[in-house]
């Protein structure tokens, strides 16, 4: 904060506040240059002292409202700060404009999201230990698919399957997004040709949906012989996600299906080789679309037709879109502690997805994989 010249951040999202306090509450979480911070909390103020460290601090204290806030930046002697920081990529217009006008009209304002996300990037061991706990619950959903998948089945009913296993081993059944917009449930169950079909979301795979209403993902569509069923699942442990996709197919694969899971689990792994502490995100990419173009897939790599997107992998953590991101052009240099999901995935649409996504963890050495799952295109 000292070298951008901030004084105070004001952290009001939920997953930077749960990162910054330990629990999500409707808050304001004011940060200083100099001295302690301060967990203003208007619902709910006991749960908050019940949940966050700040309170054995006696840094929480209760909030009555927007005008109450008012009154505490005068009380804690913050009011005359002349440099703000605040969430400009999360934080709604509406209390923009009461930050500026009424809490520090005098300020200038400072977008702190750059380094909030980069300072979330970096994983300590507890919460490297939670994403472990992550893999082991998509794991052990993971394992029941081949029970329970059965030809004449909807994604939905696969789809339910899955997410109540997930429940029943503390799943809290969403998983947070940072970008505007971007909605995502505990899975992605797409079968055949609802693969191809595109969503709104920034991701190489939509799915039809059960509505227009959210058209992304499992559908009433029956699945069939011979066809990929991809599951995508997003595991949740203590606050903490990963993210896995492995396909299944009921029935004989297609040559095309063998040969495009093959380049998918070759690539995976020559990413996993090139990623090393000092390297460009961006380079990571590049690889990857190098390969697939030599392959002769890149008109069906990470999408399909106008649905495609730039990237190939994506950090994840506390939400699903966190820094590093995989994507071209990216020039954020990768570092030890980063974790993040790859998930290289040929879309053809007259056979279904083909793909896999794991998650992996930086080292000073290389990356180790930390979903647990082995690596192929399980015959049912």
């Amino acid at each position: 904060m000292e070298t951008e010249g901030i004084e105070v951040a004001l952290v009001r999202q939920n997953s930077d506040l749960f990162y910054f306090t330990g629990t999500v509450q409707d808050a304001h979480l004011l940060i200083p240059s100099e001295g302690s911070p301060f967990f203003l909390v208007w619902r709910s103020f006991e749960r908050a002292l019940k949940e966050s460290p700040l309170s054995d601090l006696g840094l929480v204290r209760p909030l009555r409202g927007l005008s109450h806030f008012l009154e505490m930046l005068e009380t804690l002697g913050l009011k005359g700060a002349g440099s703000i920081g605040l969430e400009l990529d999360v934080l709604p217009a509406s209390l923009f404009i009461f930050y500026t006008q009424k809490a520090w009209p005098q300020a200038q304002f400072t977008d702190i999201s750059p380094l909030i996300r980069r300072l979330r990037s970096i994983k300590d061991t507890y919460e490297v230990e939670c994403i472990r706990g992550a893999c082991t619950q998509a794991h052990n959903a993971l394992k029941k698919v081949p029970e329970i998948l059965m030809p004449g089945m909807t994604e939905l009913e696969l789809a339910s399957l899955i997410e109540a296993e997930l429940r029943r081993q503390g799943h809290c059944g969403l998983m947070r997004m940072r970008i505007w917009n971007q909605e995502m449930g505990m899975d992605q169950v797409v079968s055949g040709s609802s693969g191809a079909v595109p969503s709104w979301t920034n991701t190489p795979v939509g799915g039809s949906g059960p509505h227009p209403a959210f058209g992304m993902g499992a559908s009433f569509k029956k699945i069939r012989e011979n066809e990929v069923v991809s599951v995508d699942l997003g595991g949740w442990y203590k606050g903490y996600s990963c993210d896995i996709t492995r396909p299944f197919i009921s029935g004989r694969p297609p040559e095309i299906v063998l040969d495009a899971f093959n380049m998918v689990k070759e690539l995976i792994s020559l990413l996993q080789s090139r990623i090393l502490p000092g390297v460009a995100a961006g380079e990571i990419y590049d690889i990857a679309v190098d390969y697939m173009e030599k392959a002769g897939m890149s008109q069906n790599f990470m999408g399909a037709g106008s649905g495609r997107v730039s990237f190939i992998g994506h950090g994840l953590g506390i939400e699903l879109d966190e820094y590093p991101f995989f994507s071209k052009g990216n020039k954020m240099v990768l570092e030890p502690g980063m974790v993040f999901a790859l998930e290289p995935k040929i879309i053809l649409p007259d056979y279904g997805v083909i793909g896999l996504e794991d998650t992996f963890l930086l080292q000073d050495n290389g990356c180790i994989r930390l979903t647990i799952d082995s690596q192929e295109l399980t015959l049912i």
